[in-house]
């Protein structure tokens, strides 16, 4: 994978809780899930879900264990979503890996807008989770702690 773009925010509520809601209310929730779900030996939940239009569809994996939900789709998209603990509540970061196999090359290109689609989408997601949990969230310029 290549180096990703990223960004970060803090939910000032437990890791657990805050990686629960992110399941709930995140990226995959409006996702149709197809009934086969594999787990790993590593633990981690892998399945396919449809989004959008008819014949679209994404991968999905959860790993309970490290609080991260990871969501690959289109040709080149992978997004990562990852629950750190830290005092005073939890560091939600998102990275996007550019995964594709052909014209590699052709994303930065197409995607020179992304950082600030990134922190848009994160900072709508942070609310999201902060009004369901009662709690402050927002985006931040800081690195997750350790």
């Amino acid at each position: 994978m290549s180096r990703p773009w990223r960004a970060g925010g803090v939910v000032e509520a437990p890791a657990a809780v805050v990686f629960r809601t992110l399941l709930d209310v995140g990226p995959t929730a409006g996702a149709r899930r197809q009934p086969e779900t594999v787990t790993d030996t590593d633990g981690i939940q892998r399945y396919q879900a449809s989004v959008g239009e008819p014949g679209s569809t994404i991968t999905v994996e959860v790993d309970q264990r490290r609080h991260m939900l990871a969501v690959q789709g289109n040709w080149w998209y992978r997004g990562v979503y990852t629950v750190h603990p830290r005092p005073g509540g939890s560091w939600l970061e998102y990275r996007v890996h550019n995964v594709a196999t052909h014209l590699r090359w052709a994303v930065p290109l197409m995607q020179r807008r992304l950082p600030q689609e990134m922190r848009r989408d994160l900072t709508t997601l942070l609310h999201t989770i902060g009004r369901h949990l009662d709690c402050a969230a927002y985006l931040s310029p800081d690195n997750p702690p350790g």
